[in-house]
């Protein structure tokens, strides 16, 4: 459900909103709505006051759903960081479960293809890049022991971390699944080493299995096309994956900039080559079609037609790439930033923030053997081996910036360098934890008007999972809850129905109720309220239901 800022239609709202009778604590500006009076006359002086409608669906169930997808770049070179990864999931893994959620997990992958037309292969050496959709963004559901692989370090990493291959869905589903306690993969019961209990670690060795997608794939990497690919709905084989209401993360673990060609553009991906004067304008066929992406998407003080450091490189003008704001719509368009966390395990410092773009020569003498520099010559290299290296990139930074930051100024959208191999247990912990907060608290996208009696003006109440947007029903909207259980709410760091403070404070409600606090923490909704709701006798949500909260806030 996208969080909207809608202009107040009175009609509708009705006396719902003028119904108050519980001592709430006060979080807005006093409203001043007439007890007594007409309903034309009570409806023009509550209209003075108001001047936005706040709409927000709220997730009340004491497991909450959590659907993470890893768009995982399959190209050469990508095994050393693929097996890190790997490597260290069960944490993560761990972490998400412990936040008491239900959820999903699937992988998808870089490749998009690169043909013009579907059936129309370009032939010539450009290897598994020769299709139309690619991987298509279909979630990769199958061990790695199944698949063709280049280097021995792909292999061997899959020895090492899928000794047994068995550990994949097994309900026709193409991702890990884990609902009320129970997964869609093989049970594997361990102790856990820190705490001595006995767990299921089915979910966490399928991910090893699945993880470890391969270096086969193109070289012109879709990264940001992928992630959307997945999610858009287009294919039915991922069907299940996204749910309604969830809170949505994206992780991206790529070792070069993002390669989205426009579909018009797409035959400036003809891998036919030749070689050209360095001081001439350049055209796409100067370039082998690796580098050629960078080459075409940059423009730095020095041509790319030369070997060297370049230095001033920002993105070219009318390339031949999407924008990234379109990935930054549609990703905004399917979450609001409360339910949507976006991170990269990525190469860092960006170009644009200072990071190396440096070419050098793959043997010949001619412009298509140029390419980014690798080693110690790349943007960054991993300090215990040189032949783990990241590649310059300039969109992935500018996509994650798009997400804008919090109220304390971090970022909203996470970045890592990939290759601090190292880091990336810290990595995922940070992601990890930044999920379990968008699980943890929800925000009202406005900050409400309060009646005279001090109580927020909301219409709260269930509405169809179907129909989120849709207005509760007057007749059956929640009441405000208690000061002692709202004061819970807004006391606690993890304000949730399944908290025992609030369990304790809330007991002794009579109905199902509804509180829109300041939380006293400043790290939980900084810039405006807590939207909690209580049921009786801490039940769960009725089948199919979801929470719709409608405030009268703004100023």
């Amino acid at each position: 459900m996208r969080r909207n800022h809608l202009t107040l239609s009175l009609a509708g709202l009705g006396s719902a909103l003028l119904l108050s009778a519980c001592t709430s604590p006060q979080v807005g500006s006093t409203c001043p709505v007439p007890t007594a009076g007409d309903s034309k006359t009570k409806m023009k002086e509550f209209g003075k006051c108001v001047s936005q409608l706040g709409e927000s669906v709220v997730d009340a169930r004491l497991r909450k759903d959590v659907d993470i997808l890893f768009l995982i770049d399959n190209s050469p070179s990508m095994s050393p960081k693929q097996k890190a990864l790997a490597s260290n999931i069960p944490k993560f893994i761990q972490k998400i479960d412990d936040t008491g959620a239900n959820y999903h997990v699937g992988i998808a992958t870089s490749d998009i293809g690169s043909n013009v037309q579907p059936g129309v292969p370009w032939g010539g050496n450009i290897g598994k890049c020769d299709s139309y959709e690619g991987d298509d963004g279909v979630l990769q559901a199958v061990p790695c022991t199944t698949r063709n692989t280049v280097t021995p370090d792909a292999r061997n990493a899959c020895a090492q971390l899928c000794p047994d291959d068995k550990f994949v869905p097994t309900d026709g589903r193409r991702f890990i699944s884990k609902v009320d306690g129970v997964t869609n993969v093989p049970q594997s019961m361990e102790k856990d080493p820190v705490t001595g209990k006995m767990v299921d670690a089915g979910p966490i060795k399928s991910f090893k299995c699945m993880a470890l997608v391969g270096d086969d794939g193109c070289g012109i990497e879709g990264q940001m096309e992928g992630a959307k690919r997945a999610l858009d709905g287009h294919r039915s084989e991922n069907s299940g994956f996204l749910r309604a209401n969830s809170v949505l993360a994206v992780i991206f673990i790529t070792d070069e900039d993002d390669c989205s060609v426009q579909m018009a553009k797409r035959d400036q991906n003809n891998p036919s080559y030749r070689d050209c004067d360095p001081t001439q304008p350049d055209s796409p066929e100067c370039y082998n079609v690796d580098f050629r992406c960078l080459a075409r998407s940059i423009q730095c003080n020095e041509t790319t037609l030369t070997t060297g450091v370049k230095t001033a490189c920002k993105e070219r003008a009318n390339n031949y790439l999407e924008p990234v704001e379109k990935y930054y719509r549609f990703f905004s368009n399917l979450r609001p930033a409360n339910k949507l966390l976006v991170s990269g395990i990525w190469t860092l410092p960006s170009i644009d923030m200072g990071g190396k773009v440096e070419i050098a020569r793959a043997g010949g003498t001619t412009t298509p053997n140029l390419n980014r520099a690798g080693g110690a010559g790349a943007s960054c290299v991993y300090a215990s081996d040189q032949s783990v290296y990241g590649q310059a990139q300039l969109r992935l930074s500018k996509f994650a910036k798009q997400f804008g930051t919090d109220a304390k100024g971090q970022a909203n959208a996470l970045e890592v360098s990939i290759c601090d191999i190292d880091n990336y247990p810290t990595a995922l912990d940070r992601i990890a934890k930044a999920i379990e907060q968008r699980l943890q608290a929800q925000c009202l996208p406005v900050t409400p008007k309060n009646d005279a009696a001090g109580n927020p003006i909301c219409l709260v109440g269930d509405v169809d999972e179907a129909s989120p947007a849709s207005s509760p029903d007057p007749e059956t909207a929640f009441p405000v809850c208690s000061k002692n259980c709202c004061n819970a709410w807004a006391a606690t760091s993890t304000p949730t129905p399944g908290d025992e403070s609030i369990k304790m404070a809330c007991a002794a409600e009579a109905r199902d109720c509804y509180c829109a606090v300041k939380s006293k923490d400043p790290n939980i909704c900084s810039d405006t309220v807590v939207a909690g709701v209580w049921r009786k006798g801490g039940s769960q949500p009725p089948p199919g239901k979801v929470v719709n909260f409608r405030c009268a806030g703004g100023g």
